[in-house]
C-alpha cells in the first residue's frame, strides 16, 4: 500500500528538495562528495528535469501510439542530451541521419542475405568496421554519424533476423520512435533556451578572452625566465584543438550567417603561433645570455604591456580593450623594429671602425635578431587581437573563412575497423552456436557498445565506466519491475515512477567524475524496464533480458581489450615515430606544410600525448611534451630555412650550408648528433658571414638563417634521444 502512494510523495516532497538542493550549495563545495546530486547547481539542476521531462514525454507519445518499443524513444533523448544546445543540435541531427542511412542499409542486408547467418554476419561486421575506420577521419559528432550507420544497420538486422518478411516495418518502426525522442528533446531545449544566439556569442567571446589572457600570462612568464612560463605555455597550447572542436557547436547556436566561429579558429590559430614564437625566443635568449642591453629594455616594455592584458580584457569592455591593446602593441612593435634599424646602423659604423672588438660586433648581430624575432611575436599577437574585435564587431561585409587542417590517420582508423568488426563476430557468434532466445539482444548491444567506443583514440579508457552505468541500470530496473511497477495500473503512474530514477541520471550525467557512468545509465535504464502499454516486464522476461544487456555491454567494453588492446606506451611511441617522420619528410619537401598547418597538426599531437597520460602525467610524459615541442619549434625553423633559400640570394657556398642541414634533417636516423653538429657548422660559418655581408638583402637573410640555426642547434641536441626512433624512449625512471 505504502507503494502504491510514490508518486504522490514524489510529488508533495518534490518542491522542497529542489529548493533546499539550490539553497543548500552555499555551505557545500562541488568536489564534496555526492555534491552533484545532495546540492546540485540551477543549471544542473534544470539540465536533468529538462531531459527528464523530454524523456518521459517521448515515452507518453510512443505509449499513445502503441509502439513497439517505446522504450526506444526516451532512451533516444538521454543520448542526444548534451550539456550546450548546440552539442544537442548537432547530434540530433547527426543521429537522426545516421538512423535513416543505417536503416536503409540494415534493409539491403537482410535482403541480400536471407537465412544465411554464417554469410551475413561476417559481411555485416567487415561493413560495421568500415563504418567505424571512416568515423575515424571525422570530428565531433560527423563521427558518432557513421558509427550511428554501423550500429543501427546491426540492431536492425539482428532484429529482423527470425522475422525477416518485417523487416521494413522493424526499420520503420525504430526511425519513428528516434525521430520522436529527437524531436521532444530538441523541443524542450528549444522552449528553455530564450536568446540562444546572443548567449552562444557571449560564451564564445568569453572563452577566446580566457584564452588570450592565458596566452599573455604564459608568455609574459617564459619571456621573463618564470619556471611555470614554459608549463603553462604548454599546457594552453595542447588545449587548443579541443578549444577548436567546440567552436562548431557555437556556431550552430549562433546561426549560419554569421562568421564568428572562423574568426574564434583564427585567433587560436595565432595564439598556438605566438606561443611557438614565444618558445623559440625563449630559447634562443637563453642562448645569447646575457642579453644585450637594448633589448632587455625592449623586451621589458613588451612583458609590461602582457602583464596588463588579462585586467584590461577583465576590467574594461573587452572590444575597447583590444582595440587600446592593439595600439599598445602597434608602439612596442615600432620601437622593437626601430630599435632593430638603430642596432643595424650601429652594427655598421662598428663593422667600419678597424679596431672595434668582436665581441660589439656580435652582442649587435644579435640584439637585432632578437629584436626582429620579437616584432615577429608582436604581430601573432596583434593577429589575434584582430579576429578578436572581429567576434564583437564584425565587418558589415564579413566574408572570412578559416580553413580547417585535419589530420588522418589510417593505422588508428585501421584498428578502430578491425576491433568492433570482431566484436560484432563474437556476439554473432555466441547467439547461433548457443541458440539462446535472448542472444540477439546480447549480439545487439556488443554492436551498440564496440561500435560507440570505436572511433575513440583510446576505447579502453572512453568505455571505462560504460559497464558500471549498466549495473547500475540493472539494479535500479530490478527495484522497478520487481517492487514499485508491479503496483502501479496507468501509464501516469508509470511515469512517476520513472521520474525520479531519471532525474538522477540527468544530475550524475553533469558530474565530471560520473559522465561515462550516467551516459550508460540513462540510455539502458529504459530498455531494462521495458514499459509498454498492456503489459509489465515479469519476473521470467527481466531476467532473461537484463542479463544478455549486461553480457553485451561486458563483452563489448571487454573486445577493446583483447583485440588489438590500446596500449599507451606504444601509442605514444608510433606517435613519436610520426613526429620524426613528418620532420624528416618536411625538411626533404617531400611534403607541403605551411606554418599555421605544421602548428595546427602539431597542437594535436601535443593533446595526444597529455590524453595518453590520463590523469596523472609523469617524468615520461613530460619528456615526450617536451620532444614534441621541440620538433615542433625545429618544424617551424625547417619552413624559415627554406623561405629564406626561396630568396636565391645568398653565395653558393651559403646556400649549401642551409641545405646540408636540411639533408641531415631529412636523412635522420638513429641515435645521431649529425643534424646538430651540421647546424652548429653552418652557424659558425654563416655568423662571420652576416657580420661581414655589405649587401643588406644578402645580409638580412643571413641574420634570418643564423637565428634560426642558433635555436635550432639547440634543440636538435637537446632531443636526441627523441629522434631516435629506431629504439623505445628511454628515462632513468621509466621506459616506453
Amino acid at each position: 500500500m505504502r507503494l502504491s502512494l510514490f508518486s504522490e510523495r514524489l510529488v508533495r516532497h518534490l518542491p522542497a528538495w529542489v529548493t533546499g538542493a539550490v539553497q543548500g550549495r552555499a555551505g557545500l563545495p562541488e568536489t564534496a562528495p555526492l555534491a552533484w546530486l545532495i546540492a546540485p547547481s540551477p543549471a544542473n539542476l534544470g539540465f536533468a528535469l529538462r531531459t527528464t521531462c523530454a524523456a518521459l514525454l517521448a515515452l507518453s507519445i510512443a505509449l499513445w501510439m502503441e509502439m513497439d518499443s517505446p522504450q526506444w524513444a526516451a532512451m533516444t533523448t538521454w543520448i542526444v542530451a548534451q550539456n550546450s544546445r548546440g552539442q544537442s543540435l548537432s547530434k540530433a541531427k547527426w543521429r537522426l541521419i545516421g538512423t535513416c542511412a543505417g536503416a536503409i542499409a540494415g534493409v539491403a542486408f537482410l535482403a541480400a542475405f536471407p537465412q544465411e547467418p554464417w554469410l551475413l554476419f561476417p559481411l555485416l561486421a567487415l561493413g560495421a568496421g568500415a563504418c567505424c575506420a571512416e568515423a575515424t577521419f571525422l570530428r565531433n559528432f560527423r563521427s558518432y554519424a557513421l558509427v550511428l550507420v554501423a550500429f543501427t544497420c546491426t540492431i536492425i538486422v539482428l532484429s529482423a533476423a527470425n522475422q525477416p518478411d518485417n523487416v521494413f516495418m522493424i526499420a520503420l518502426s525504430r526511425t519513428t520512435y528516434i525521430t520522436l525522442g529527437i524531436v521532444c528533446e530538441s523541443t524542450l531545449a528549444g522552449l528553455f533556451a530564450p536568446r540562444l544566439d546572443t548567449i552562444a556569442q557571449e560564451e564564445l567571446r568569453r572563452r577566446m578572452q580566457e584564452t588570450l589572457s592565458g596566452a599573455c600570462q604564459s608568455m609574459t612568464g617564459l619571456l621573463l625566465g618564470q619556471k611555470d612560463g614554459l608549463f603553462r605555455s604548454r599546457a594552453l597550447m595542447s588545449s587548443i584543438p579541443s578549444l577548436a572542436d567546440q567552436i562548431e557547436f557555437s556556431e550552430i547556436e549562433i546561426g549560419p550567417h554569421a562568421h564568428a566561429g572562423d574568426h574564434a579558429r583564427a585567433v587560436l590559430a595565432s595564439i598556438s603561433t605566438f606561443l611557438a614564437r614565444g618558445l623559440s625566443l625563449h630559447i634562443h635568449m637563453e642562448a645569447a645570455s646575457p642579453l644585450p642591453s637594448a633589448f632587455r629594455k625592449t623586451l621589458s616594455s613588451f612583458t609590461t604591456i602582457l602583464n596588463h592584458v588579462p585586467e584590461q580584457l577583465q576590467n574594461t569592455t573587452p572590444v575597447e580593450a583590444a582595440r587600446v591593446i592593439r595600439k599598445a602593441l602597434y608602439r612596442a612593435r615600432t620601437d622593437c623594429l626601430q630599435s632593430a634599424t638603430d642596432t643595424l646602423i650601429l652594427f655598421e659604423q662598428a663593422r667600419a671602425q678597424p679596431a672595434c672588438p668582436d665581441d660589439l660586433i656580435r652582442d649587435l648581430l644579435e640584439s637585432r635578431i632578437l629584436e626582429t624575432a620579437l616584432a615577429k611575436l608582436i604581430l601573432e599577437l596583434d593577429e589575434a587581437l584582430l579576429h578578436f574585435i572581429a567576434l564583437y564587431d564584425p565587418a558589415p561585409t564579413d566574408r572570412f573563412r578559416f580553413k580547417q587542417h585535419i589530420e588522418k590517420d589510417p593505422v588508428l582508423a585501421l584498428n578502430n575497423g578491425l576491433r568492433a568488426a570482431a566484436a560484432i563476430c563474437i556476439g554473432a557468434l555466441i547467439w547461433e552456436v548457443t541458440a539462446w532466445p535472448n542472444g540477439a539482444t546480447l549480439a545487439m548491444f556488443v554492436a551498440v557498445t564496440s561500435t560507440r567506443f570505436s572511433a575513440f583514440e583510446n576505447p579502453v579508457l572512453a568505455s571505462s565506466g560504460f559497464l558500471r552505468g549498466a549495473l547500475w541500470a540493472a539494479a535500479v530496473s530490478w527495484v522497478l519491475v520487481f517492487v514499485v511497477l508491479p503496483e502501479q495500473a496507468s501509464n501516469e503512474t508509470l511515469l512517476a515512477s520513472l521520474f525520479f530514477p531519471m532525474l538522477v541520471g540527468g544530475l550524475a550525467l553533469r558530474a565530471p567524475g560520473t559522465i561515462g557512468t550516467a551516459a550508460a545509465y540513462n540510455n539502458f535504464m529504459p530498455f531494462m524496464v521495458g514499459p509498454a502499454n498492456h503489459a509489465r516486464l515479469n519476473e521470467l522476461v527481466w531476467f532473461n533480458t537484463t542479463p544478455a544487456v549486461v553480457l553485451g555491454i561486458a563483452l563489448g567494453v571487454w573486445a577493446f581489450r583483447l583485440v588489438l588492446p590500446f596500449d599507451p606506451a606504444a601509442e605514444r611511441w608510433r606517435l613519436r615515430r610520426k613526429l620524426v617522420r613528418d620532420l624528416r619528410r618536411l625538411a626533404a619537401r617531400q611534403s607541403a606544410f605551411t606554418p599555421a598547418e605544421w602548428m595546427a597538426q602539431s597542437c594535436g599531437r601535443i593533446a595526444q600525448i597529455i590524453h595518453h597520460a590520463g590523469e596523472s602525467p609523469d617524468t615520461l610524459t613530460e619528456a615526450y611534451l617536451a620532444g614534441a615541442m621541440g620538433v615542433m619549434t625545429v618544424g617551424l625553423l625547417v619552413l624559415r630555412i627554406q623561405h629564406v633559400l626561396e630568396h636565391k640570394i645568398l653565395q653558393p657556398g651559403q646556400t649549401q650550408l642551409l641545405q646540408d642541414v636540411l639533408h641531415s634533417i631529412a636523412t635522420l636516423h638513429g641515435r645521431t648528433t649529425t643534424p646538430a653538429q651540421t647546424a652548429a657548422r653552418a652557424l659558425a660559418l654563416l655568423r662571420p658571414a652576416a657580420l661581414a655581408e655589405p649587401n643588406l638583402s644578402r645580409q638580412m637573410d643571413l641574420t634570418r638563417a643564423v637565428g634560426s640555426l642558433e635555436v635550432m642547434k639547440r634543440e636538435l641536441a637537446d632531443n636526441v634521444t627523441f629522434l631516435d626512433t629506431t629504439r623505445r624512449f628511454h628515462l632513468p625512471s621509466a621506459a616506453a
